[in-house]
């Protein structure tokens, strides 16, 4: 892959795109008249008694000053042919700049169309590309822009872009719809400066599409799928992706849990979200490197921080995750900790050690 990125086109080069390929017909025919009309009025004064434009140099100059209408009087026709010529120049001139205001009119009105509709694509970089709209996808938004993340969303119906954006506000949320191939994830979407990617559409053909074209825009993007046919798991595992949910799968796990400790479901529940009550994250583990998790728990304890529920060791690109470490497990820097926490003890542990939350 080329690392040359595509140019983005933000708003006002857009505006500027739109305006010269409109404005330039109507610009051609308002020379064109001009320059017939100086050469005319020439023709017909040059010879003229008393005449006031004997020169080309004269008759540009009074088209000039006729069509700015400022009128100084210094130069006119002195014959009837002239008069009506230029007569005839300025009824053609007032309609020609009518047709030039509707094309720059016009131009402005594409844009803000363009820019509802998310058409015109983001300068985003860093962020997590969401691709479909269904209860998945919606209630990852939410999660993720509670978490601080930047997020540009993809939409399979222009109908739904009006819905989208009431989750958040344009500086964090970009919304576009349309299908997932690699022009929109790139140009729209900026699939090659995204950080991760969830895509969630409500079909499993588009879930595969989609993956497959970000894997070709960017094949070091964190890929995450949510399909609804567990089979497919392994297939996408082995394109590269980095982690594939299953939601059937998920909800008859909560389900069953429910039905004999219901406690333990609605732990689960509160835990999965970070828009409000505890929640597991994930931190970088480098102000702990060379201690061990006991010395670790100890210390976020001390004041009243998050639980250190588990430890993502990392085994050359990946990470293997490790649920309730022995206390005796020495941390490394490029690990990270997992804690069990809420947002008073997250801002806690961020004034101790400041620490973004992921990966």
């Amino acid at each position: 892959m080329s690392a040359r990125h595509p140019a983005r086109r933000g708003r006002w080069r857009v505006t500027w795109e739109l305006t010269r390929q409109r404005v330039a017909p109507v610009a051609v025919a308002f020379l064109t008249l001009a320059a017939v009309h100086t050469w005319l009025v020439w023709l017909a004064e040059r010879d003229a008694p008393d005449t006031k434009l004997s020169t080309l140099a004269d008759a540009a100059w009074f088209g000039v000053v006729t069509l700015a209408t400022v009128g100084y009087g210094d130069i006119y026709p002195v014959t009837a042919l002239g008069r009506t010529i230029t007569g005839v120049f300025i009824l053609l001139t007032l309609t020609t700049i009518g047709f030039l205001l509707t094309a720059i009119n016009d131009a402005v009105a594409e844009v803000r169309r363009m820019e509802r509709e998310g058409l015109i694509g983001t300068t985003l970089s860093g962020h997590v590309l969401v691709c479909g709209f269904g209860d998945i996808a919606r209630t990852a938004v939410v999660e993720l822009l509670a978490a601080d993340r930047k997020v540009a969303l993809l939409c399979g119906r222009p109908d739904e872009i009006a819905q989208a954006r009431e989750l958040g506000d344009d500086a964090e949320l970009f919304v576009t719809s349309g299908n997932a191939t690699q022009e929109v994830l790139d140009e729209r979407l900026n699939a090659r400066l995204a950080l991760s990617a969830v895509v969630a559409f409500n079909d499993d053909t588009s879930n595969i599409v989609a993956t497959l074209n970000l894997r070709a825009i960017n094949p070091d993007l964190r890929v995450v799928v949510a399909v609804h046919a567990p089979e497919l798991r392994k297939t996408l595992i082995s394109s590269g992706v980095t982690y594939v949910a299953s939601p059937s799968e998920f909800s008859g796990r909560l389900v069953a849990s429910a039905a004999f400790e219901p406690e333990v479901a609605r732990m689960l529940e509160d835990v999965s979200t970070g828009a409000d009550g505890f929640d597991l994250r994930q931190y970088s583990a480098a102000p702990f490197a060379g201690r061990t998790v006991t010395d670790a728990r100890a210390a976020l304890l001390d004041f009243d921080g998050p639980l250190l529920v588990g430890l993502a060791r990392a085994t050359g690109t990946t990470f293997e995750v490790l649920s309730h470490p022995k206390g005796d497990l020495v941390i490394a820097a490029a690990d990270h900790l997992l804690v069990l926490t809420d947002g008073v003890q997250a801002k806690r542990l961020a004034d101790r050690w400041p620490s973004r939350q992921g990966r």
